[in-house]
């Protein structure tokens, strides 16, 4: 039997999903609450094996929650159930320990065997965020090609680099010199061999070709 506790501050949606949740033989819905802190209080109460949490919710919200219940209970399966298709809930989820992204629209058939993948260790993705998620990896390869063609153009070594970022983040020569273990006129030398190198005045002309070639 797997035990799903519902999460949802909706109070209509979260009875209705644990209606949903009974109609199966192999799956037996419990009430978690209508906050976070709430889940993490039920969780020591029903100790489930997957939890369905709501994203946006009062008082503590389901990203929060997430996070504090995978540190206390490892163990337990969370599979985020929201309307929010953006890549930052879909990436926030991601980093605070989400075993699967799902929408509300969902079919009833789709969302059983969505909750039985994931109790079995698959992670499971709504088509749609799934589309995000596929952007998003594209345009960081994009990122990281283009960043190798610069790298190879203007012929700049990871130091080099290192220091065009610091620069950016407003560093002085001697923050960058203690930084990277350097003295501060070795730091100097370096940025000016930058500067001509790429053929540049300023660190103002650094910022923007930083951000022109996506280095930052």
């Amino acid at each position: 039997m797997i035990k799903v506790m519902v999460v949802d501050d909706q109070i209509l949606l979260k009875q209705t999903l644990l209606f949903m949740l009974k109609q199966d033989a192999e799956l037996m819905g419990v009430d978690g609450g209508e906050d976070g802190y709430m889940a993490i209080e039920n969780c020591k109460k029903h100790q489930p094996n997957v939890i369905l949490m709501d994203l946006r919710m009062p008082r503590m919200d389901g990203l929060e929650a997430m996070e504090i219940i995978k540190e206390i209970y490892p163990s337990i399966k969370i599979m985020v159930l929201t309307t929010f298709e953006d890549d930052q809930s879909l990436f926030k989820s991601l980093k605070n320990g989400a075993d699967g992204y799902i929408v509300k629209d969902i079919r009833p058939e789709e969302l059983i065997l969505a909750v039985k993948s994931v109790a079995n260790n698959l992670y499971v993705m709504h088509g749609n965020v799934l589309e995000i998620f596929k952007e998003e990896i594209i345009k960081i390869k994009q990122k990281s090609e283009n960043n190798h063609e610069m790298i190879d153009q203007y012929d700049l070594t990871k130091i080099e680099i290192k220091i065009i970022q610091e620069l950016v983040n407003g560093k002085s020569n001697r923050e960058i010199a203690e930084m990277l273990n350097f003295t501060e006129g070795t730091v100097k030398n370096k940025v000016s061999k930058l500067l001509t190198k790429l053929d540049l005045k300023d660190r103002t002309q650094v910022a923007v070709f930083a951000v022109k070639n996506n280095l930052i």
